[in-house]
């Protein structure tokens, strides 16, 4: 179900030319799921409870509780209301960067409030992905939870917080970068992902490759 579609491209998101610790910032695809009434466990940064979040949320109200869409710029998020007043489309914004294709009705949505003690909480789950040549280590600072892949394979994780927390993930080896975000329990909700990642070395026949695989899209189903 939850199956992001992901431009096939080498190198959509980097740091520097270099080896470097800085924000990551790329073009990434990104699949989002809305839900309300969930606890604590149903809240958890797993590709399982997103998609029993979407599978639960059909047929009720909720016309489209998730969407895909693109997302370039930093990946750097943060709102703090103590109205839990925040949207999706507000959260997004604070990136700073240029998103594509987000439904408006479904960007409207209420990001996140309590309880996820009462199983009453709004919870939504980003899923982004994207095609790093480089290879590294994460620092995240994240509130709520995450989950970090490496062509599919769980590197790391850190999938249950309710305050602001800081994950290390370290041996990215290069691939399809994949990070699950759920913003849960009310503001404040945070994203800040830094890499220290080096470039990894490319064969003289890249630009050859790009060509060939510019207007290629897959559609795969992530494992986080």
């Amino acid at each position: 179900m939850l199956k992001p579609i992901l431009v096939a491209a080498i190198a959509t998101a980097a740091l520097a030319t270099s080896a470097s610790a800085a924000t990551l910032n790329g073009f990434f695809s990104v699949t989002a799921v809305n839900a309300v009434n969930l606890d604590s466990n149903e809240s958890k940064a797993t590709i399982e409870n997103a998609e029993a979040a979407y599978d639960a949320m059909i047929g009720t109200e909720y016309v489209n509780p998730r969407d895909d869409f693109t997302y370039e710029g930093d990946l750097s998020f943060g709102t703090s209301d103590g109205t839990d007043a925040t949207t999706i489309s507000d959260w997004l914004a604070t990136g700073g960067g240029d998103v594509q294709g987000l439904d408006s009705e479904f960007g409207g949505l209420q990001l996140s409030k309590p309880d996820i003690g009462k199983g009453t909480a709004t919870t939504t789950f980003f899923l982004f992905t994207t095609i790093l040549n480089m290879v590294g280590d994460f620092v995240i600072d994240h509130d709520d939870g995450i989950a970090v892949g490496d062509d599919g394979v769980r590197i790391g994780r850190n999938d249950g917080p309710t305050v602001e927390r800081t994950t290390k993930v370290f041996g990215f080896d290069g691939g399809e970068f994949s990070l699950l975000y759920v913003a849960t329990n009310g503001d404040p909700s945070v994203l800040r992902v830094n890499g220290d990642l080096a470039p990894i070395p490319l064969p003289a026949t890249l630009p050859l490759l790009l060509v060939g695989m510019g207007g290629l899209a897959m559609m795969r189903r992530k494992h986080v």
